[in-house]
């Protein structure tokens, strides 16, 4: 059978989604919540000369519409050029203006310092402590070796050379006994026995229980420790109660970054006649506009092609930025307010009246693409009267109720489960096919599965380990 080659010439018609760069840029600044926009206007006003921030009045100015041309320059009775006898250049202009200057070391020396790091904490501590000087080369080395909770995991036998084991373990005992209690521990034993030992009174029978017991322990099977020791059940419980002071992971306040502070990028209120007004604050983002002397210069004829194509490029940058932050927040209204008319009763009666909501549904009702919806929801927060809260906790899957009317939400579900949790017989706890029963009962079709997901979604501890002897 002969094998034949030709080229055809052949037409066909077909659609692709592309993202061009400009598409790219705007689901962006979608993304960004109010903090991180502030950041980016600035970085885009840098590297920008055709976009220039308002100064003066206006820039505190409320909120209004810009008045553009076509094009988006500034029209006559727009806007005008803050500076407009001065020389076009930006850079010199940018350099001449000194006036933000003390703000920024103002702002600067106001700044908390970070705390320490556990490493630096430790070593202050055995700055100045006495100790052969070959123990003391090795101590930043195994300082920095500790991880997140303070525990050193690796054996001294892959960190250190052979000839150097005997001075890294006498190294070790020094960060061992450093603050707080429970540093430099192999494991949660080894740290619960270091800060038992620093305690005052007799903790032998507690540290037994750590050494022999600790797994029956975390699993509150007190009886079957009672029996071994031939104690009583209210003895084991003492013990427990005193292991339960400890702090199983002492390093932990040193690896955290401090209070995380967020700007809400939605604001809910209720005005006079009681309905509820949303609003997207953005008074302390920086005020930009194109810059009117650069579309002056581009329309003039005294420059020459190659500059006219970089005039254009740095305009219509800077015209898309001014329209893609006014898109950001006509979409974030028009989505939240869609939300807040859909979880009116969540706001006035609390998180147990959340309803069943999804990003489609919202997506559905105002046209856009879902993606869009869980764009402009991810990392963004909404202050309401009951505090500021992730745009993202007013979406919930839901839980059917047997009556056929509207399905109850998740969080809610969780919310029922919690109560009657707290509210059980601390000798008798509710399993939870009880807890599945009992809200079947009031109406929740929920299977004993899903009671025990969320449960262990929420950290509650199963039936055995609430149990109180």
């Amino acid at each position: 059978m002969a094998l034949h080659l030709g080229q055809n010439l052949n037409m066909r018609m077909e659609q692709k989604l592309k993202l061009t760069p400009q598409m790219i840029q705007s689901i962006e600044i979608l993304l960004l919540p109010q903090m991180a926009l502030e950041e980016r206007i600035m970085s885009e006003v840098e590297s920008n000369p055709a976009l220039e921030m308002l100064d003066g009045p206006d820039a505190d100015a409320p909120d209004q519409p810009a008045v553009m041309d076509e094009r988006g320059a500034p029209n006559v009775d727009g806007p005008k050029d803050p500076f407009p006898d001065e020389d076009l250049d930006w850079f010199k202009r940018r350099a001449n203006r000194g006036d933000d200057a003390p703000d920024k070391m103002e702002a600067l020396a106001s700044t908390p310092e970070k705390p320490p790091a556990l490493a630096d904490h430790l070593l202050d501590q055995l700055r100045f402590q006495d100790m052969p000087a070959e123990v003391r080369e090795l101590i930043p080395d195994l300082c920095w070796q500790l991880d997140r909770r303070g525990y050193l995991e690796q054996p001294l036998s892959e960190l250190f050379a052979e000839e150097k084991l005997e001075l890294a373990e006498q190294a070790w005992e020094f960060v061992r006994g450093c603050d707080p209690a429970g540093i430099g521990a192999r494991d949660l034993k080894d740290c619960l026995m270091l800060q038992l030992v620093r305690e005052p009174g007799d903790n032998s029978f507690e540290m037994m229980l750590i050494r022999d017991h600790l797994d029956d322990v975390l699993k509150n099977r007190l009886p079957a420790i009672a029996s071994v020791l031939g104690v009583d059940v209210e003895r084991v419980q003492e013990g427990v109660q005193v292991i339960a002071t400890l702090d199983p992971k002492p390093g932990l306040p040193y690896a955290s970054g401090g209070n995380q502070y967020v700007v809400p990028d939605v604001v809910v209120e209720r005005d006079e006649a009681g309905e509820w007004i949303v609003s997207v604050p953005d008074g302390h983002l920086p005020k930009v506009q194109v810059s009117q002397s650069y579309w002056q210069l581009y329309d003039s004829n005294s420059v020459d092609p190659k500059e006219r194509a970089f005039l254009k490029d740095k305009l219509s940058g800077a015209k898309f930025i001014v329209d893609a932050v006014a898109q950001r927040k006509r979409t974030l209204l028009k989505i939240v307010s869609e939300i807040i008319k859909h979880q009116t009763a969540f706001l006035e009666q609390g998180p147990e009246h959340l309803r069943p909501l999804m990003r489609q549904n919202i997506a559905d009702i105002i046209g856009m693409h879902v993606a869009t919806v869980s764009r402009a929801v991810k990392d963004k927060y909404i202050q309401t009267p009951g505090g500021v809260i992730p745009l993202a906790s007013f979406f919930s899957g839901g839980i059917a109720n047997q009556d056929g009317s509207e399905a109850e939400s998740s969080k809610a579900v969780k919310l029922r489960i919690q109560k009657l949790i707290q509210n059980e017989d601390a000798k008798n706890p509710l399993s939870d096919q009880e807890i599945a029963d009992l809200l079947d009962k009031d109406g929740l079709d929920i299977s004993r599965r899903t009671v025990t997901k969320y449960r262990i979604a929420d950290g509650i501890p199963s039936t055995r380990q609430r149990r109180s002897f």
